[in-house]
């Protein structure tokens, strides 16, 4: 009898033990405390600015980095002058706010492999003026938009690379949708700050950037899903 009982008790220790064995261990919860900041300035625009092309602009981008998602916030001012037989100017600033989802998994490479959304925003106003002989004498032309809006949608996908220590460089393509102007007169808007030309309603664009980063916490593991 005490054989028996023994026996039993024993088996059922050893089917419990190996049950235990088999299941799998619980996945650890996503860690959402932000990890990294890093702040940019648009290389691309910087430089048409220094090389002279017509157009004075800079772009500043700050990142707050949360496990997979990067919080992305873009400044930026334009003033653009096109001269021909006429003399256009458009000058104003714009903010793009949205989020890219990260798949490089090692936080404390902090490269980046990313889709993004953006939601975009100018304020602006334009000028023309135009002097020219018609046959019958000269005639002045003078149209403007002192208070102009202008918003759209960006999808993105984003690649950036360590170069040396916390130093990164890399480039955002950018898909531009559904672009909608307000405050239109006469003259027909040809430009918008942080969007480029209005001939199309949709657009693409692409920006380099050189970027600084600034870890806010230690990571010796990536992050699980």
């Amino acid at each position: 009898m005490w054989r028996f009982t023994f026996s039993s008790l024993f088996c059922i220790s050893l089917l419990a033990a190996l049950g235990q064995e088999g299941e799998a261990p619980p996945k650890p919860k996503p860690v959402w405390k932000p990890h990294e900041v890093k702040i940019g300035i648009n290389a691309i625009r910087s430089g048409r600015t220094a090389f002279g092309s017509g157009i004075l602009t800079h772009e500043v981008q700050g990142v707050l980095a949360m496990h997979f998602l990067n919080v992305i916030i873009d400044l930026g001012t334009e003033k653009n002058t096109y001269k021909e037989t006429y003399t256009y100017e458009n000058s104003g600033n714009y903010l793009r706010f949205g989020g890219d989802w990260n798949f490089v998994k090692s936080k404390k490479s902090g490269n980046v492999t990313s889709l993004g959304l953006r939601y975009a925003r100018a304020t602006f106003n334009d000028q023309l003026d135009y002097t020219g002989d018609q046959g019958f004498g000269t005639l002045s032309y003078d149209f403007e938009n002192p208070d102009l809006k202008a918003r759209w949608v960006e999808v993105t996908f984003n690649l950036r690379g360590k170069v040396i220590s916390n130093f990164y460089m890399g480039f955002t393509a950018r898909w531009q949708l559904m672009r909608k102007i307000r405050g239109e007169g006469q003259l027909e808007t040809f430009d918008i700050p942080g969007f480029g030309n209005t001939r199309r309603r949709n657009s693409t664009a692409f920006d380099y950037y050189l970027i600084w980063r600034i870890p806010l916490s230690k990571q010796s593991k990536p992050p699980s899903f």
